[in-house]
């Protein structure tokens, strides 16, 4: 994969290096195993040299370069902010030999920033108005996941006969409580170990063991499970209390105005590239390595 942008050659190798640092982050984070996501990632690194050639492109015509003193400078900034050089390439994953890839990539953000800062018309306080208005608008993002409050009869068999023996009498306790028994009295009275927990508390999906899950947020309040066997013992559960999604407080979000900027920032820098690609010509070719079009 290569390009001319604005008749400026963009070698195959600048596209597989964008490549193989989204690959690294992702595979960084645990979301990724060999080649299963390599298309979505190659689409990500031509969008990302594409839109960066273009922002450097113009910011390099309105204002020139920005000189290596000013690149040196900012990069004493970067390591000063990380505590000091040490803590710098520590947190960054750097290491002293990168120092070139460092202050490319430093210059190159300075240069976009550079454009940014002329370009991007950003509110920096917004007003309660304009927060509540997306809030609204992304409601979905902000609601408290379904919640049950369960509690258990736990027992933990010593032995596979002591298993069978807890089976039979749980199946027996069960038909006791769907006759009405109280159900904390029959913990108290037949679970194994006094320090066991009868209420679990509230439970969101994801936070228990997927064959618990399926039972208890399937079950109403009050209703009794069918006895679930897994790898600690046996258990019976009853739902005490339930908590719909519904919406967080907006009061409650304290993320809410760093994400109306962001993504403020964002949809003016999406406009930004569109006028840039608008204005300007870009062509996939077969791999220019470095060389200049003809």
């Amino acid at each position: 994969m290569a390009f001319i942008i604005n008749g400026e050659p963009i070698a195959d190798e600048v596209f597989e290096e964008e490549f193989e640092s989204i690959k690294e982050h992702y595979q960084s984070l645990g979301e990724v195993v060999c080649c299963d996501r390599d298309t979505e990632f190659r689409g990500y690194a031509r969008d990302n040299v594409i839109h960066r050639t273009l922002l450097e492109q113009e910011s390099l015509k309105r204002y020139g370069e920005v000189s290596d003193e000013a690149v040196e400078a900012r990069f004493e900034e970067v390591k000063a902010e990380h505590g000091d050089e040490q803590k710098f390439y520590d947190n960054t994953g750097f290491n002293p030999g990168d120092r070139r890839v460092i202050l490319e990539k430093l210059k190159s953000n300075m240069i976009v920033d550079r454009l940014f800062e002329a370009e991007l018309d950003l509110p920096t306080d917004p007003s309660d108005e304009e927060l509540e208005a997306y809030y609204q608008a992304n409601l979905s993002r902000y609601m408290q996941s379904e919640q049950v409050r369960v509690s258990q009869i736990f027992i933990e068999p010593s032995s596979h006969e002591a298993a069978r023996e807890a089976y039979i009498a749980l199946r027996e306790l069960r038909r006791e409580l769907l006759a009405g028994k109280d159900f904390e009295l029959a913990a108290r009275e037949h679970g194994s170990g006094e320090d066991r927990e009868i209420d679990l508390g509230f439970m969101k999906q994801g936070e228990t063991m997927p064959e618990i899950e399926a039972i208890t947020f399937s079950m109403e309040v009050g209703e009794i499970s069918p006895i679930v066997a897994t790898h600690y013992g046996f258990h019976l559960f009853t739902v005490t209390d339930r908590k719909d999604p519904a919406p967080i407080p907006r009061s409650e979000i304290s993320e809410l105005r760093d994400q109306f900027l962001q993504e403020k920032r964002g949809l003016a820098i999406e406009a930004l590239l569109a006028r840039l690609k608008a204005a300007g010509s870009i062509e996939e070719v077969g791999d220019t390595d470095g060389a200049e079009p003809s």
